[in-house]
């Protein structure tokens, strides 16, 4: 093989490797940009859930709550529990079954939906039960989003998680009015008592 019979192989082998890498480089670019449109569809999808738990400022009531965190609106939202809530647990007229099966058009972005469903003493279960038994109920969500049907979300509670949780709520207007309104009555008792050891004229 002469030189430029080399020099042309050379040359042709150096091609199709920069051919190669330009492609490489094409597919790479392109699953990048796959990979963001992918993280910006599901940024922009709404996210739907539901759970009981303490009211945030009044840690002496559980509730049902259901609320959208996610950017945009979640329509044809349906939240169902398995098993359906015990009667007694309805307020205000609503069936247990009827708080266990909810429906909404639309759920825009931040809505908070809550029932308030009792004490902790009454719905918390029995620490004799065995830890799969009562209290456990499995919560099903689905909706849909601005590119339609989102995935179905299903996940169990369990309410003998909160048995031995600390009852600590937030500082809300109320309990710091209820903080300065002791306060005031434990300062006015001192002052009482100073003034009774205080030497009458």
């Amino acid at each position: 093989m002469d030189a430029s019979a080399t020099v042309a192989a050379i040359a042709a082998t150096i091609a199709l490797a920069a051919l190669y890498f330009t492609w490489r480089q094409v597919k790479t670019a392109e699953e990048q940009t796959s990979i963001q449109r992918m993280m910006h569809e599901e940024a922009a999808q709404p996210y739907v859930w539901s759970d009981i738990r303490p009211h945030a400022q009044h840690a002496e009531f559980m509730m049902l709550i259901v609320k959208n965190d996610g950017p945009t609106v979640a329509s044809n939202v349906s939240v169902s529990i398995d098993p359906p809530f015990p009667q007694e647990w309805a307020r205000d007229g609503d069936e247990g079954r009827f708080l266990s099966r909810r429906r909404f058009a639309a759920l825009p972005p931040g809505r908070v939906m809550q029932w308030n469903l009792g004490i902790p003493q009454q719905l918390l279960p029995s620490p004799e039960l065995p830890a799969n038994g009562d209290g456990r109920f499995t919560i099903t969500i689905r909706f849909d989003g601005p590119k339609g049907p989102a995935d179905t979300l299903s996940y169990i509670v369990d309410l003998s998680e909160y048995r031995r949780t600390a009852k600590t709520t937030p500082g809300t207007a109320m309990t710091i009015a209820k903080s300065v309104n002791d306060s005031s009555k434990a300062l006015t008792k001192a002052i009482d008592s100073i003034a009774k050891q205080l030497p009458r004229t």
